[in-house]
């Protein structure tokens, strides 16, 4: 992959950090319980409250992804594959650039035939 390529990949994948930490600082998950609120209230507050959560946790996978993307980067490494050491398409990381596999691995993996390191 040259250079300029990786360069801006490395300024997208800085961007999309900085949006999900803003994100991630910004979710408050407590709950308001000085009043007693009724049934209805509390399992509208709580279903809020796991899908926060939930959205939460994708970002927070996300942002190990895109540092440890970061990392190959800064390694050298970045650009193949993790498992068969190929090179990734560039489509796919212009798509996904903190894909850590080719479409062939990942296709193992999503089949339960690859372990995740």
């Amino acid at each position: 992959m040259s250079e300029l390529k990786t360069k801006q990949i490395k300024e997208r994948l800085l961007a999309e950090r900085d949006i999900l930490v803003t994100k991630l600082k910004g979710n408050d998950l407590s709950v308001d319980d000085s009043e007693t609120p009724d049934p209805v209230d509390l399992a509208v507050r709580n279903y809020s409250k796991n899908v926060m959560l939930a959205v939460s946790e994708n970002e927070s996978r996300q942002l190990i992804l895109i540092n440890e993307a970061l990392e190959r980067i800064g390694d050298k490494e970045f650009g193949n594959c993790q498992n068969c050491e190929k090179a990734i398409n560039p489509k796919r990381l212009a798509a996904v650039p903190w894909a850590r596999y080719c479409l062939n691995c990942q296709e193992l993996l999503e089949q339960g035939l690859l372990d995740e390191d």
